[in-house]
């Protein structure tokens, strides 16, 4: 009884000293989907203007300070963020969030969701734990892993642009791998931002006059997006057919793990 009683009290104490040791900024460090409280919003702020947090963002806190965004617009955002000593404010792009309903203390577990108010208006941001892009194996908004979407300032070697496919061949292959092993059931193509067309039991490359402004924003030009749409049409033709599996979410993950394979062979 003794014995258990000091191994009790030996565990208490070893998860103090770990909490005590933990920065405060170490919190905020997972995925996060964001919302509007109480909203009085601004107007004549575009949604995804990055003078303020987007609305209805997914984020993710980096230790080194930066953190990534990604709207609901599609678009992906990478900006700096730090937290006051005093632990009540975070700057994101040296843009203050104040923090009133934070408490940040060391022997308590952060909770599932917090707010900050946003500077210059009485919008209050509400911000929700998210693990729609992570998952143990994976973290779908870090900066390496979304390579693909940063446009170039100039047109790609053939080698650069068929490995900016096949980046997104595979991000496309992780999100499928979250996906099952979540047990979701479904999947948003939205979160890819893929030239395919998705039907029961098939997929296939759209045509260039169909593919989404969005894709295409993607690459230099039309020029070098036609050209990145044939690495598509080449990973698709040596696929030949999707996995037969009792999921077909399975049989999608393998279908990209394999087209991303093939392209950077």
């Amino acid at each position: 009884m003794l014995g258990a009683f000091r191994n009790i009290v030996l565990y208490g104490i070893v998860v103090l000293l770990v909490s005590a040791c933990q920065r405060p900024e170490d919190q905020f460090n997972k995925g996060w989907m964001t919302r509007d409280v109480d909203v009085e919003s601004p107007t004549g702020v575009p949604s995804d203007s990055t003078s303020v947090l987007p609305r209805e963002s997914y984020l993710r806190f980096y230790p080194e300070g930066r953190l990534a965004c990604y709207t609901r617009r599609g678009n992906y955002q990478l900006m700096d963020w730090e937290l006051s000593a005093d632990a009540q404010t975070i700057y994101v792009n040296r843009q203050a969030l104040a923090l009133p309903a934070l408490q940040l203390s060391v022997y308590t577990i952060f909770p599932s969701s917090w707010s900050a108010r946003l500077p210059g208006n009485d919008s209050v941001r509400l911000f929700k734990f998210s693990t729609v892009f992570s998952h143990p194996e994976h973290d779908l908004l870090h900066p390496n892993q979304n390579k693909w979407r940063f446009k170039s300032t100039h047109r790609l070697a053939e080698a650069e642009l068929k490995a900016k496919v096949a980046g997104h061949m595979q991000y496309a292959a992780d999100y499928f791998d979250i996906v099952v092993k979540r047990e979701q059931g479904y999947f948003e193509p939205r979160f890819l931002n893929l030239p395919v067309r998705f039907y029961q039991g098939a997929m296939g490359v759209q045509r260039f006059s169909s593919t989404p402004m969005a894709w295409r924003n993607l690459f230099y030009d039309d020029t070098e997006a036609l050209k990145a749409l044939s690495y598509y049409q080449l990973a698709f033709r040596q696929l030949r057919y999707i996995p037969q599996e009792k999921q077909m979410l399975v049989g999608l993950q393998k279908s990209f793990e394999k087209m991303a394979t093939f392209l950077n062979e």
